[in-house]
């Protein structure tokens, strides 16, 4: 295999860090997670998930990060420069799995943006709605949820919204990755934690007695019951630890590459994971008490789009207006360091360690995605073709209008199912191809060598509890999908 050159641009220990957080943070801790907790079993849930992170999180989290740094390259020569063309397959397939999620990631980044620039300049329309249903028999179609579901399947205005959010995420990934990702990542993440805390704190004297702390509660039995969609609270955990982490695409081995061959892998996974977790944690404590006391935590873009945004409208003005600009500020910032990791692979890959041709395949690159991201936008729109709204059976069905097949495809089949895939590859190449020992080999730094406890939790890890926990899983969502196909009842 033809020896490439070493990338010039590397993040700084702390760098790395924080873009690594920032590519975990994201939909899945302010959005699914307060929401998960609090269906299946509320503290139980977050004990669960918390010692997931560990058995699962963290070693997928070093193993991904020393590949990268192992490889000092791209993802498909991480995996390539080791198992040879047989196994580039593999980074190919991680690369194409992060182009294919940012694609209909990139709508929901619009949908926030969408609602800060409400926030911001147009406040007038939440008011209006919050009017309109106040005066009608049908609230949830004139109220705030008529307003989102006009906002959605009006696909030129997000267009224009998602394309302005690319474009930011292109103009990032453009630079230099000290210039570009970790400017970025620096700033933005220390800045999320503290508008949070801001939240966490200012929400109490704004609502009052709306917000009710008791309702964390700890329900052991409810991880085990089955909901009418076919989910399992346990299973849910698993998945939360997994997913969150945006583990099993190839962003964390690519943002392994721009390390540094001194940089103590283990220490660096255990800062993103728990910080990562830390982030959830604080989400749950922001969103549930806002919901707990009318049971309106949705497993959907509604939670945000409609929920909290209804919520926020209760509180008065200004407080409503100035907690609904904080949040959805913060939102946008957990997403654009997400969209950042997605584009970054496949520019590293094509750029081949040349930073002056960053520029041109960012832009191209992100065209392309952005382009891939039309049919998602096109599912929303109910007059538009069955191709996109009911995308193999894949729509949702409500009302007599059928929406979101395409959208909802992208996201089980490559958000869910290729992820999973592509932890089962790491874990199976790790195990045959690139072996423990060479993994122990490479996070072995000066003044750092792995003791017994890490490598027993590795060689279980990568042996035997990554493969079965991935089979695991992917049974789970399958029957997810088959309860949503309405194939099984």
């Amino acid at each position: 295999m033809r020896k490439l050159a070493l990338l010039p641009g590397k993040f700084s220990n702390t760098g790395h860090i924080l873009a690594s957080v920032g590519a975990a943070v994201g939909i899945a801790n302010l959005v699914l997670f307060p929401a998960r907790v609090f269906h299946y079993g509320g503290l139980a849930f977050i004990l669960v998930f918390v010692l997931f992170t560990f058995i699962l999180g963290v070693p997928l989290m070093i193993g991904e990060t020393a590949l990268g740094k192992h490889s000092q390259r791209d993802a498909v020569a991480a995996y390539g420069g080791i198992g040879g063309r047989k196994w580039g397959f593999a980074g190919l397939f991680g690369l194409i799995t992060c182009c294919f999620i940012l694609s209909f990631y990139i709508v929901v980044a619009g949908w926030s943006l969408y609602y800060l620039y409400l926030y911001l300049f147009q406040y007038q329309e939440i008011t209006a709605a919050v009017a309109a249903a106040l005066a009608t028999d049908a609230p949830s179609v004139a109220g705030v949820g008529g307003l989102f579901g006009k906002f959605v399947s009006s696909h030129y205005e997000v267009l224009l919204f998602s394309g302005i959010f690319m474009g930011a995420t292109v103009a990032i990934v453009a630079n230099t990755i000290k210039q570009g990702i970790e400017w970025v990542s620096t700033r933005f993440i220390p800045l999320l934690v503290l508008m949070m805390l801001g939240l966490i704190l200012s929400v109490p004297f704004v609502a009052g007695e709306r917000v009710n702390y008791a309702n964390f509660y700890f329900d052991f039995p409810a991880l085990f019951a089955m909901d009418s969609s076919g989910r399992i609270g346990i299973i849910e955990a698993l998945g939360q630890s997994f997913f969150s982490l945006s583990l099993g695409a190839c962003s964390m081995v690519t943002y392994g590459t721009h390390i540094d061959k001194n940089t103590h892998v283990v220490s660096n996974a255990h800062y993103i994971v728990h910080s990562d977790t830390l982030v959830a944690l604080l989400a749950g404590l922001l969103i549930i008490p806002l919901f707990a006391a009318s049971g309106q935590v949705g497993l959907n873009p509604s939670l945000v789009f409609i929920n909290l945004v209804d919520t926020f409208y209760s509180f008065g003005e200004p407080w409503g207006r100035l907690i609904g600009i904080g949040f959805f500020a913060l939102f946008n910032l957990a997403i654009v360091t997400s969209t950042i990791s997605m584009l970054e692979p496949a520019v590293n890959y094509f750029s081949k360690g040349n930073d002056g041709r960053r520029k041109t395949y960012s832009l191209l690159i992100g065209t392309g995605i952005f382009l891939f991201s039309v049919p998602a936008i096109l599912s929303f729109n109910p007059e538009s073709p069955a191709f996109f709204t009911d995308f193999l059976g894949y729509g949702d069905k409500e009302n007599g209008t059928i929406t979101m097949g395409y959208f909802n495809f992208i996201l089980d089949f490559f958000g869910t199912f290729c992820l999973l895939a592509g932890a089962f590859l790491l874990s199976a190449f790790i195990r045959g191809t690139w072996t423990l020992e060479k993994l122990f080999e490479e996070i072995t730094v000066s003044g750092y060598s792995p003791g017994r406890s890490i490598k027993t939790l590795l060689k279980v890890t990568f042996l035997w509890m990554i493969p079965l926990l991935m089979l695991l899983l992917l049974g789970a969502e399958s029957l997810k999908v088959l309860f949503k196909l309405g194939l099984i009842d």
